[in-house]
């Protein structure tokens, strides 16, 4: 007769080893809704805190929700502080100001001889006020939200440690591709900024409103002479 006090043995999902990241098979999509200054996973919200450790950085062009033609930044992240999952990697997409910004300050940690991906990064959703046409063409105000980035060094090493370890395999790094996310963008990390402004008018000025995925397939798209990465890009 089994013992039913006793916890037993079952391996269906698998768990998270101690001090170590968990990279889910399904990336998990973490929205910074622009309209709520809220963190959301599906339809749950997750505040509007979070401190994380980016692990990946990635450009694209294309479009995301009702967003389209638009460059974005792709951050593959681990939660430190705030509501959101911790332990665990997630994809978030950022544009417009908010991806103006963390430029900006990936670039001013550089200039003082620091790898940023070594700190912390803290964003913050600030309050903006502006104009758009509803349904009907009328101009009406309107508030939205943008992330203001900030970074700090940190004191504290064994969550890079373990990002490290995640890196270095394989296995994690082929879970670090978001299909769903990026299905109508196109990556632009192996390209240079003539062959990235090439590919974003070709698709800008083309006829159809599709996705970047409709221009792959038609692979009728005209670029300038010299663009044979931007083909690449295209039809890949």
């Amino acid at each position: 007769m089994s013992n039913t006090n006793t916890k037993p043995k079952i391996d269906v999902f698998g768990a998270k080893p101690k001090q170590a990241l968990l990279v889910p098979e399904i990336p998990i999509a973490v929205r910074n809704n622009c309209q709520s200054g809220q963190w959301v996973i599906g339809d749950t919200d997750y505040g509007s805190k979070v401190s994380m450790t980016i692990l990946k950085f990635s450009k694209f062009f294309g479009n995301l929700g009702q967003t389209i033609n638009t460059l974005w930044g792709q951050l593959w992240f681990v939660a430190e502080s705030g509501e959101l999952p911790q332990g665990v990697l997630m994809v978030t997409y950022i544009k417009s100001r908010s991806l103006n910004d963390f430029n900006r300050l990936i670039a001013s940690v550089q200039a003082n001889g620091v790898e940023p991906a070594t700190g912390i990064f803290i964003p913050e959703f600030v309050k903006h006020s502006g104009q758009k046409p509803d349904e009907n063409g009328v101009v009406k105000p309107i508030n939205y939200y943008s992330l203001k980035w900030r970074w700090q060094e940190r004191k504290e090493w064994s969550i890079i440690h373990q990002a490290a370890a995640v890196l270095s395999e394989e296995t994690n790094l082929s879970r670090m591709i978001d299909l769903e996310g990026t299905r109508k963008m196109v990556c632009l990390d192996n390209l240079s900024a003539h062959e990235t402004a090439s590919l974003m008018a070709a698709h800008t000025n083309s006829n159809s409103d599709a996705s970047v995925l409709s221009l792959n397939a038609s692979k009728d798209t005209t670029l300038p002479s010299g663009n044979e990465s931007v083909v690449t890009a295209l039809s890949s």
